[in-house]
């Protein structure tokens, strides 16, 4: 990809009050981190595809995790970014990755996020690898999940992206409104979770949504703050059940806020009443940003907008869910996205 330069991302920090006192927080950072790699593997079609590449990769994947080679932030800054691909695809099945890591890890806590790449492109060509070459150490790593199928299902989530404003639009063009309005929806969202029932977010929540999810500590504590329990992603739901769901959940969205699902929630009315979601009340304002340095990397995208995909009507405000769904059983709820 030849020789770039590294954009100056500014810190947006989102910050979360629960009515019990705690506080959580996003950070713009970690978004343009996940966009960028989104933008990478659109561009290498066969990090997508069934294949000899894509089962390289989960296998170095594997015996990363297996041998600590993605634990620490010295490791992740080196870690190669098709590598990373496979590791946020696996961070998409929450509960999943957290009985993974606690089953087969030696201290049983999850690897959690501690780099951020904010590079748009790469400084050097990456070396050549050969897919025949064996992998040394043999993975004792084994996700619950089948990953290669998971990755393959990641292409219509890519393809949405790929029709989205911040696709291609400068990441520096990302105003703290925009994203701060963003995190807002998304939390909005999810203290409309209840243990059991599906759930289905617009495209933009759902960005969001996959952002918290690379940090594995961060959206657990916060998931079980908001909902009082773990909430699962799935992306493997039939349409139908979909469909269902994503206008069970406009109707829910629009009894409780007021506004058409996937147009952005009043402030006023947030910063004046309480919220009652599963297992907790949340107490408005939900979100206040702090900020240092000028305007940030992201850019584009509608505050809370448009989902697309085949839970609904697609638009510009906010029809359309994206295509996953949640549900929940036992001790754990779920959602997809």
């Amino acid at each position: 990809m030849g020789s770039s330069h590294s954009i100056s991302i500014p810190h947006i920090s989102v910050n979360i009050y629960t009515s019990d006192g705690k506080t959580f927080a996003m950070s713009s950072r970690d978004f343009v981190d996940h966009i960028v790699l989104l933008r990478r593997v659109i561009a290498h079609p066969e990090m997508t595809q069934q294949g000899e590449t894509l089962n390289y990769y989960i296998d170095d994947y594997c015996r990363r995790m297996a041998h600590r080679g993605i634990a620490t932030k010295y490791k992740q800054r080196r870690l190669p970014w098709q590598i990373d691909w496979i590791w946020h695809v696996h961070r998409l099945h929450p509960i999943a990755y957290d009985n993974d890591c606690a089953k087969q890890l030696p201290n049983g806590i999850p690897v959690d996020k501690k780099y951020r790449r904010l590079r748009i492109k790469q400084r050097r060509k990456h070396r050549s690898v050969n897919l025949f070459e064996s992998i040394r150490n043999s993975s004792t790593f084994v996700p619950s999940i089948d990953l290669a199928e998971a990755v393959v299902r990641q292409r219509d989530f890519l393809k949405k992206f790929k029709q989205h404003k911040l696709f291609s639009m400068d990441l520096r063009r990302l105003t703290r409104n925009l994203f701060e309005q963003m995190v807002q929806n998304y939390i909005s969202f999810l203290k409309l979770a209840k243990n059991g029932e599906l759930i289905v977010p617009t495209f933009d929540i759902d960005l969001i949504w996959h952002t918290h999810m690379r940090s594995p500590i961060s959206y657990q504590n916060t998931s079980k703050a908001l909902c009082g329990f773990l909430l699962d992603h799935n992306d493997s739901l039939e349409k139908d059940i979909l469909a269902d769901a994503y206008q069970k959940t406009a109707e829910q969205w629009k009894m409780t806020y007021k506004v058409d699902y996937g147009k952005d929630i009043d402030k006023d009315n947030l910063r004046t009443s309480g919220y009652v979601s599963a297992c907790a009340i949340i107490i408005a304002p939900v979100a206040t940003y702090s900020s240092s340095g000028g305007g940030c990397g992201g850019g584009g995208g509608s505050g809370g907008g448009g989902g697309c995909g085949d839970g609904g009507g697609g638009g510009d405000g906010g029809g359309g869910g994206d295509g996953g769904g949640c549900g929940g059983g036992g001790g754990c709820g779920g959602c997809g996205g």
